[in-house]
């Protein structure tokens, strides 16, 4: 067996070996989580980085894909995402995970500069939790990733006119999103986002005004992330959440997704119970490991 660096023709394999452990929640594991060749790469284009230079795969004596593991990050980033290892059925209780975990932490911290690695894991995957466990990563919370497979119908909500954003709202926006307390951004990235076409954005205006946002990430347009949800001090607990969410999913749906997804924290009661509301449901329980290298 020899581990290498990920190459372009290795894609269908590996695709398929993330999938078959995606369907399962004995192997579940959050990243890597592509369905398909098409949803690797955008995976990797969406943090602008090639994964060739951040994917490792387990290759046999006949050239088969038996694992992989690797890394997601923004380009010069210290903190990066683990692709947990996921090892093909033929090829485990051979040590293959451990070899392929161990190689992918020497190349995060010696050719990646990765200082905090972070992976999720599904909680019935035992052999996976032991494995990262057993080599340093640290469990540090929990979270429901949740799946939509239909919308509901819109529910009541105060009066307010639902629209995709257009560039003009960005400020607006970033106001609601700064003062939710979410991860920093300025008023240049803000529109870089609004913009980029990996991401669709869309508002609730009361009088002239923006008082609710939803950022979808649109990389996979299958499967469409809900990565944010914002809405102004003023106008919550009015329903206007739950009704953008709705009619923002909705509008994928038309344009062909086939599924939702989204991470939430179990202890955020009142966050889950708007998203039930708007049709998801709860699809896997989550373990969130960390290692510093």
């Amino acid at each position: 067996m020899e581990i290498r660096p990920f190459r372009r023709a290795d894609a269908a394999p590996v695709a398929e070996l993330s999938a078959f452990c995606a369907r399962g929640e004995t192997d579940f594991v959050l990243n890597p989580y592509w369905l398909t060749e098409a949803e690797l790469f955008a995976e990797y284009e969406r943090f602008q980085i090639a994964p060739e230079d951040h994917l490792l795969v387990a290759a046999g004596n006949n050239g088969e894909i038996l694992g992989l593991a690797g890394f997601l990050h923004r380009p010069g980033a210290r903190e990066a995402g683990m692709c947990c290892p996921i090892v093909a059925r033929s090829a485990r209780g051979k040590g293959v995970g451990g070899q392929l975990l161990r190689a992918a932490r020497r190349h995060g911290r010696e050719r990646l500069g990765v200082r905090l690695a972070t992976a999720g894991i599904g909680t019935r995957n035992r052999a996976g939790y032991s494995l990262l466990t057993s080599l340093g990563f640290r469990p540090v919370r929990q979270h429901f990733l949740m799946r939509c497979d239909a919308t509901s119908p819109l529910p009541r909500f105060d009066a307010a006119s639902l629209e995709m954003a257009r560039p003009e709202h960005a400020d607006a926006i970033l106001d609601i999103y700064t003062a939710c307390g979410f991860e920093r951004r300025d008023r240049e990235s803000m529109r870089d986002t609004l913009g980029d076409g990996r991401h669709a954005h869309s508002v609730a205006i009361q009088s002239g005004a923006v008082v609710a946002f939803v950022e979808l990430e649109t990389h996979w347009p299958s499967r469409v992330w809900v990565s944010y949800v914002g809405v102004a001090q003023a106008a919550r607990d009015k329903g206007l959440g739950t009704a953008l969410v709705t009619w923002s999913i909705a509008r994928k749906f038309e344009a062909g997704a086939d599924s939702a997804l989204l991470l939430l924290s179990p202890a955020n009661r009142t966050a889950l119970r708007a998203y039930e509301k708007s049709g998801f449901r709860r699809h896997r329980l989550v373990d969130v490991l960390e290692e510093s290298f």
